[in-house]
């Protein structure tokens, strides 16, 4: 195991957006779910207080990245969020989250899924939606269930929730 790294995970700028995308297309272009990094900065207009990035080693690590909707719903790529995100939505959405393939295996992905979490919370969200193709076991440890199976872009894609309002505050 590599030694503990001083970390911080704190709200994303628009300077991060560049490394955020090379860190989705490291992650998801091998799957074909790579997302566009105009969609990352429109997602950082939507709701810059549900995009989050950690630093480790002095460098962006991982992001999670995130808006709230009205009613559940599966989620799409590429999708605006300025047409998507509701302010006054009780649903959280995760609509990217990656980390760095030098940085895994270090615990930072249960990291930022505990402060995506804890934001749900804050704003009065009472359910957590993520869609992924390889990180079910990450989300199974926090107490999501897989609600559904989908196909995009010719992959499969499990729709997995958690209601929060029975999770508590374990994050």
């Amino acid at each position: 195991m590599p030694e503990p790294t001083k970390t911080l995970v704190r709200n994303a700028r628009e300077q991060d957006i560049p490394t955020v995308a090379e860190i989705d297309a490291e992650a998801f272009s091998p799957y074909g779910t790579a997302e566009k990094p105009e969609t990352f900065q429109l997602r950082l207009t939507a709701f810059p207080d549900g995009f989050i990035i950690l630093i480790a080693d002095n460098e962006i690590a991982a992001y999670g990245c995130s808006e709230k909707w009205l009613t559940e719903r599966e989620p799409g790529l590429d999708e605006n969020p300025l047409a998507t995100h509701q302010p006054e939505g009780r649903i959280l959405c995760i609509t990217g989250m990656a980390v760095k393939m030098k940085y895994q295996k270090r615990g930072y992905g249960l990291l930022i899924l505990d402060k995506l979490i804890e934001i749900a919370h804050r704003e009065g969200c009472r359910k957590i939606m993520i869609e992924t193709t390889h990180a079910q076991g990450l989300y199974l440890k926090r107490g999501f269930t897989t609600i559904q199976t989908r196909a995009e872009r010719g992959v499969s894609l499990d729709v997995m929730s958690l209601d929060i309002e029975s999770y508590g505050s374990k994050a």
